[in-house]
C-alpha cells in the first residue's frame, strides 16, 4: 500500500511537541494534563572510546541509566525552544528553486537568509537564472502589504520575517536558522490568492496597451482582476491588480479587445498556500525540527557541581519532586546525592567509586572545603556513620549523613538522548547546550 505523510504532519507533531513547554498553559488545565518538560545533564564518566560516544540504546536497562547518570535537570520554556530549517544563506549566482516546484532537484534552496537577517522565499526564478541582486526590503507597513518583492535580475521574493538578535544568539549557527512570522505579514496574507502569473505564450496580433482588459480569471475564487501589457501585439506582462481570494484552481481566457485579433496567449496561475504566502513560514518553509537552547549558569548557585565533566542531555518529561507523586515545576533540580564526610586525611577523586559495605556509587566531585561528596549511580543502602572509601584515591572518610536528590528517581519519561564528547565545567563558565530534534 502506498502512503505520504506530508509535510503538515510533521508540522503539526513539532508544534504539539512545543506546546508541552508552554508554562502559561500549565494554569488553565487539570493536574493530570500539566505538562513539565527538562532537559537534564549527565554522565560524568569517560565513554570507552571518548573520541566516539556511543549511540544511545532505549532497552529497560539503559533507561535506567540515564536517571542514574544525571546530574541536574532545567526546566524548559518556550523561550528555550524554536523551530528551525536549515541555514540558507543568499549568494551571488545560484539558482533557487521557486515556492512549491514540483521538478525542482531535490534539496535546491527555495529561501533565503540575506546579509541584514531578512528571512525571503522564492515565488518565481525568472526561468530558471542565477540570483544576482540580493533581495533586501526597508520595513514599512507597505512594503509588507505587496505580495512580492521585485530584484533586478528578475527574481520575486516573498518577505517573511527578520531574525532578531535573541534568536539569532540563542537559535542561529552555521547549520540550522529560526523560524518565525511577522504579524503584519500574516495579517496582510490572502488565503489562496493570485499572486504570480506565468506567461507560456505571449500569442500575436493582439492590440497594444499598456494595461489591457483582455483576461478573464476562471476559477472558484473571488475578486481576481488581471490586466495584459502589450506590445507588438505579444502579452510581454500581467499585472495583478487584484490578487482575489480562496481560489483552489484558476486558469486564465485572453480575449483581445473589441475588434483585434489576438490569438494563442496563454498564462500559468501559481496559487498561494492556504491562509497565504507569509501567513505561516513554518509551514511554508515545511520545517520539521526544533532547537533546543539552555543556558546552565556557572554552579547555578550550588546546584550544579562545576569541577567535572558532563557527555549526556536527555529530555525527562513530568518526573516527580523527591519523595512525591508531585509534578516538578520548578526551575531548577538536582538528581545526584550528596553524603557529607567527616574531615580527614585524603581527597576523593572525580569520577573514582566509593564504596560502604552494602553501598557504592560514583563521584561526580568532592567539595573538600565542606566534605560533601555528590555522587550518582547510587547502588544499594547508605548507612550513616561508617566509613566509606575511594577506590582509586585511597581515601577514607566516615559517612555522616545522606542529602538525597531534589527529583525523585526514576520518575518522568526519558523522551530523547543524546551522547556527547565531553564538555568540561568551569565554575566561572556558562555553558550553552544546543540540540536539534526533527520529526
Amino acid at each position: 500500500m502506498e502512503q505520504l505523510i506530508t509535510h503538515s504532519f510533521s508540522t503539526l507533531v513539532g508544534r504539539q511537541f512545543i506546546e508541552l513547554m508552554n508554562l502559561a498553559a500549565n494554569t488553565y488545565l487539570p493536574l493530570n494534563k500539566r505538562s513539565f518538560m527538562y532537559v537534564v545533564l549527565g554522565r560524568q564518566l569517560p565513554w570507552d572510546n571518548e573520541q566516539s560516544p556511543p549511540t544511545p540504546e532505549q532497552s529497560v536497562m539503559d533507561l535506567v541509566s540515564y536517571h542514574d547518570s544525571g546530574i541536574v535537570a532545567r526546566r524548559l520554556s518556550l523561550d528555550s525552544v524554536s523551530f528551525v530549517v536549515p541555514r540558507v544563506n543568499w549568494e551571488s549566482g545560484t539558482v533557487y528553486a521557486e515556492f512549491g516546484c514540483m521538478t525542482c532537484p531535490a534539496g535546491t534552496p527555495f529561501y533565503i537568509l540575506n546579509s541584514v537577517d531578512q528571512v525571503f522565499k522564492c515565488l518565481d526564478n525568472n526561468g530558471a537564472v542565477g540570483s544576482t541582486d540580493e533581495p533586501q526590503l526597508v520595513l514599512s507597513a507597505t512594503s509588507l502589504e505587496e505580495p512580492y518583492f521585485l530584484t533586478s535580475d528578475g527574481y520575486k521574493w516573498k518577505y517573511l520575517y527578520t531574525l532578531s538578535s535573541n534568536q539569532k544568539q540563542k537559535f542561529l549557527n552555521r547549520d540550522w536558522m529560526p523560524v518565525d512570522y511577522n504579524r503584519f505579514v500574516r495579517a496582510t496574507a490572502v488565503n489562496r490568492s493570485i499572486d504570480i502569473v506565468k506567461i507560456e505564450n505571449g500569442g500575436n496580433n493582439y492590440v497594444d496597451g499598456s494595461v489591457q482588459g483582455i483576461i478573464t480569471v476562471e476559477g472558484d475564487g473571488q475578486n481576481a482582476v488581471l490586466k495584459a501589457n502589450v506590445i507588438d501585439g505579444h502579452v510581454t506582462d500581467i499585472i495583478i491588480q487584484n490578487r482575489g481570494e480562496n481560489y483552489t484552481r484558476a486558469n486564465l481566457i485572453f480575449t483581445d479587445v473589441t475588434g483585434g485579433i489576438g490569438t494563442q496567449a496563454s498564462a500559468t496561475i501559481v496559487l498561494g498556500p492556504q491562509n497565504g504566502h507569509g501567513y505561516d513560514p513554518v509551514e511554508e518553509l515545511y520545517a520539521n525540527t526544533v532547537m533546543f537552547n539552555v543556558d546552565f549558569t556557572e554552579s547555578e548557585e550550588g546546584v550544579f557541581p562545576a569541577e567535572n565533566e558532563f557527555r549526556q542531555v536527555h529530555l525527562l518529561h513530568n518526573p516527580y519532586v523527591y519523595g512525591t507523586t508531585t509534578l516538578a515545576s520548578g526551575d531548577i533540580y538536582k538528581l545526584y546525592t550528596q553524603i557529607r564526610v567527616s574531615p580527614g586525611v585524603g581527597d576523593f577523586n572525580n569520577d573514582e567509586r566509593v564504596v560502604q559495605d552494602n553501598f557504592s556509587a560514583d563521584v561526580i566531585s568532592f567539595d573538600e572545603t565542606t566534605n560533601t561528596l555528590f555522587l550518582n549511580n547510587l547502588i544499594g543502602t547508605f548507612t550513616s556513620n561508617q566509613p566509606i572509601k575511594g577506590l582509586t584515591s585511597g581515601a577514607i572518610r566516615v559517612g555522616l549523613n545522606l542529602i538525597p536528590p531534589t527529583l525523585e528517581p526514576y520518575s518522568g519519561k526519558v523522551l530523547y538522548v543524546t551522547n556527547k564528547a565531553a564538555v568540561v565545567r568551569d565554575p566561572d563558565q556558562t555553558e550553552r547546550v544546543r540540540f536539534i530534534l526533527s520529526f
